[in-house]
This record gives C-alpha cells, structure tokens and sequence, in this order.
C-alpha cells in the first residue's frame, strides 16, 4: 500500500481530484477496483473509462475525462512511462535465496562479485566472472571465460556458453542460449557439408533485456554484438555476426540471418524474417510478419510484406489486389461482350 503523495511525487504529475487515500494496486481500467490505480492512454479504452471504479487514472494533457468518471487523476507528461516507473514502485522484485547455493557448481578459478547471488544446480566453469548485485537463477549454465556484469538478472535454464560477455543491468529470461555455434558449412568436393569453426564471441552490452527462448549464436570470425538498451521478446534467432544497434526492439519469433547489421532505434514486430548480409538504416520500423530481402539506407522509414516494400505502398498495393477477384470477372464481362459484337 502506498500513500498517494508519494505516488505523485515518483510521477512528478499533477493531481487533480480529492482522493487522499492509499493505493493497493495497479490494474487495467475494467478490472480495477476502489483503492486501484489504472491508466488511459489509447482512445480504444475511453468505454473502459467511462465503467471504470479506479480511485486514481493516470491520464496526459490533452485526455478529456469522462463526465461518468467520479475519480482521480494525476496529469502526467507520458503515460506509459510513469506507468513503468509506478510498476516499479509496486513490484516488490525477486524473491531469490542470497549467496550461493549449495548445489551450486563454481570453479576455483571463478570469480563471483559482492552481493551476487547463484541459485540451486547452477554451473559458473572456470576464469568466468560475475558481477556485483547479479541474480543466477536456479540450472543456470555459464562457459569458460565468460564475463556476466553488475545487477545483471539471469532467469532459470538461461545457458551462457564459452567467452561470451554480458554487460551491466542485463536481464535473460528463461532457457535463452548465447554463444552457440553459428549456422557455418562448407560442402566439400563430394557435397559433403563441412562445419566450419565459430570462434567469435557473443558480446551484449548494458541495459538490455531477452526474452526467454532466444539464440544468440556466436560469430564465425568477427563478434556478434546487441548493443546497450536492446530489448528483445521471446523465441528469437540472432545468427552468427548479426549486430543489433542500441535501443532497437525487436518482437517474438523474428529471425535474422548472418552477417546483418541492424541500426539504432528500429521497430522490428513480430516473425519478421531478415536475410544475410543487409544493411538495416537507424529508426527503421518493419512491420510484423515481413521479410526483409534487401538493405535499407534510408533513415527512419517503414517497411511492410514480403519481400518487403515501403509501408505506403504496400497499403496501396494490398488495396488493389484484394480487389482482384471482382476486376477478373469485369474483364471476362467486357471480354464476352466484345465477341458478341464481332
């Protein structure tokens, strides 16, 4: 429970209302409840609003409240971060065992920072490092020379192979792999597929955050690299040699092929498919479900369909081409009427 002054003062909104009370929790507009706090952000939810029995709404500037609303609001610059930051305040984080765990397996040679804490079954092998205030979870699996950061939080079944580094405020949801071999086969004279050695590393830099069931694999000869503030969902394939710029987002079951460079910034939605060797421009945003099959050297541009083409004319084409079926059968209409006149 929280006073609401203070909630006010972490939002550093302005409260428009009488509610002085305290507040047990945050929910969405149609399940909250007296004493709840909830959000308005998108015109999709304004019935929502109307219904809701939220004490306190966290709306913006240009929000017009329902005259059905008998609540609160705190008048805020941006949503949904302040709803980040009130979530923060709320979770009341990890409850994981401190130290390490007695079935933990940690070479001598291992180095396990201040404050860091390694769950049940865990493996740390020998020369790799963990920093302070990073939190192993339970099976967790790290290499030979392996650098994990500070504050860093790696979920259960979350496996870090061989020489891969990992920087601060790090987070690695459940059974995520990093550092796996690369998709590299050579076929010799026969046709014989010859695997060719990986022996890059994975290289992640701070505040980025995985999702669970991803693979990162390792470079065959330069590194792949996520760089700082990357966020990426669940089930997805960075191959060997991909570097993703900072503070791109990436949604579930993308995959990226070898040896693609993604700028700073992207939008990349779900199950986009990237072929090798391209060239992504800062602030691209690639719409779900696209494949992507040549480079792009424009900044800050969108992109739909496979293979993909600017959003615009896709929404364009797409227009006329589920009209295809009706423009066929003029076309046979004019046709049978032409050769009634010859």
């Amino acid at each position: 429970m929280y006073n609401i002054a203070d909630v006010v003062r972490l939002t550093g909104g302005k409260l428009i209302g009488d509610f002085q009370g305290t507040i047990s929790g945050f929910s969405p507009l149609n399940e909250a409840t007296q004493g709840s706090i909830s959000f308005y952000g998108n015109n999709k939810y304004l019935k929502d609003f109307e219904e809701t029995k939220a004490s306190v709404v966290l709306v913006d500037a240009e929000t017009v409240v329902p005259p059905s609303y008998q609540g609160s609001t705190i008048v805020v610059d941006n949503v949904y971060l302040t709803v980040s930051k009130i979530l923060d305040m709320l979770n009341p984080g990890l409850d994981w065992d401190e130290g390490i765990a007695e079935s933990a397996m940690i070479a001598d040679s291992a180095t396990i920072g201040k404050s860091a804490s390694v769950g049940h079954l865990t493996i740390v092998n020998k020369r790799s490092t963990i920093g302070s205030g990073t939190q192993v979870g339970d099976q967790v699996y790290i290499g030979i020379d392996c650098e994990i950061g500070k504050n860093c939080i790696l979920y259960p079944g979350v496996r870090i192979l061989d020489r891969s580094k990992i920087g601060d405020n790090v987070i690695i949801h459940a059974n995520t792999v990093v550092g796996a071999d690369g998709f590299g086969f050579a076929p010799d004279a026969e046709g014989n597929l010859k695997k060719v050695a990986q022996v890059g590393k994975v290289i992640i830099e701070d505040n980025v955050e995985i999702g669970a069931n991803c693979a990162i694999d390792r470079g065959s000869l330069k590194d792949t690299i996520i760089r700082q503030g990357v966020k990426l969902d669940n089930l997805i394939q960075v191959a060997h040699n991909v570097e993703i710029g900072s503070h791109t987002v990436i949604a579930a079951q993308t995959g990226i092929a070898g040896s693609t460079t993604i700028g700073d910034q992207c939008m990349i939605g779900g199950q986009v498919g990237i072929v090798g060797h391209l060239n992504i421009a800062p602030k691209t945003s690639i719409q779900a479900q696209s494949g992507m099959i040549k480079s792009v050297k424009e900044e800050n541009t969108q992109w739909y369909g496979y293979p993909a083409i600017p959003y615009k004319n896709y929404l364009r084409s797409y227009a006329q081409f589920k009209n295809l079926d009706d423009l066929s059968k003029r076309v046979r209409e004019l046709e049978q009427k032409l050769d009634k006149k010859k």
